[in-house]
């Protein structure tokens, strides 16, 4: 069994990267409830990553029966989720969680829930503002760097490179594209030659990969901001008989990607933790009065064939 290559170079388990937030003193259970009431603002059920943030934080709520948590979901819309951030704050939720399809939608409200009183956990995606009592992800620019070298190794510093983005107004998809440009940046003879959003879909990820295998006859790597489009791309070029020419890397540690990555059919991706499991743990803390770090960075780890062979993903 070999150790996990970590990838994220941050302190072992959560690292404090900024101060502690003054203890606001514990938070009484909203009025006529015998709990306290959590508000999760998820952006999306559709793909499987998120599916298993939900299954992971319910899990989680269900060891402290003082929590009431209540799931909405955005619909992969914006509007929708600024409606959702909107009736929690109506409701009064003790404490929101969110994790916004975009940054700049969703950082009114978010501000709004804050201002009222209303602490709030800003999950896996940032917004555009410091006005939230924490945030918890993993650096998604440092993944992307480490699938840019990943890619560069591979490819032996030269090569054309498909980027499959996600949603382009969330920071992820921003991060993951600026790390992995700063390192292919450093290669002149590597090109990213077609660079097109799919929104974490395995469907659109299937049709940008079919314009991309239209248009260009040799593609040496994709860089696939998910699992999920990783393996949409892996299809189409399967469909027109091309996928053994090329290398194909994802983000998130999806189950389906890690035992394809084992079968040799795609060549590595790099888990992104959800951190539903530590926002209940942490927002537990607060509603206790208790202070915790402004934001909490969660570690990743890169799985290959010959990688990470303890981890199964979700």
């Amino acid at each position: 069994m070999k150790k996990l290559l970590i990838v994220c170079i941050f302190l072992a388990g959560f690292v404090a990267c900024k101060g502690k937030e003054p203890a606001p003193g514990p938070v009484q259970p909203a009025e006529g409830a015998k709990k306290w009431v959590v508000g999760f603002s998820q952006c999306t059920f559709e793909d499987p990553w998120r599916i298993n943030m939900n299954r992971e934080m319910e899990d989680e709520a269900t060891k402290h029966p003082e929590l009431k948590l209540i799931i909405a979901n955005g619909e992969n819309k914006n509007a929708k989720q600024v409606a959702d951030v909107e009736n929690f704050i109506v409701k009064q939720v003790d404490l929101l969680i969110i994790s916004p399809r975009e940054a700049a939608p969703l950082t009114p409200g978010v501000e709004k829930a804050f201002a009222a009183g209303i602490p709030v956990i800003v999950l896996d995606r940032a917004i555009q503002s410091d006005q939230f009592t924490c945030f918890i992800g993993a650096s998604n620019l440092a993944i992307g760097e480490a699938a840019g070298k990943y890619v560069a190794e591979k490819l032996g510093g030269r090569g054309k490179i498909v980027e499959i983005e996600g949603i382009l107004g969330a920071t992820p998809t921003q991060e993951r594209r600026d790390g992995f440009h700063k390192v292919i940046a450093q290669y002149p003879t590597l090109e990213v030659i077609y660079q097109q959003p799919a929104d974490y879909k395995r469907s659109p990820a299937i049709q940008v990969m079919q314009n991309a295998l239209s248009a260009f006859p040799r593609i040496d790597a994709v860089y696939a901001h998910n699992d999920e489009m990783a393996i949409g791309a892996y299809l189409a070029a399967k469909a027109v008989g091309r996928e053994k020419e090329m290398i194909l890397v994802g983000i998130d540690g999806q189950g389906e990607a890690v035992k394809m990555i084992r079968e040799g059919l795609l060549s590595a991706t790099f888990v992104y933790p959800n951190g539903s499991r530590e926002a209940i743990q942490y927002g537990i803390k607060v509603l206790k009065g208790e202070s915790i770090p402004k934001k909490i960075m969660l570690e990743t780890v890169r799985v290959t064939k010959d990688e990470a062979l303890d981890y199964q993903g979700f």
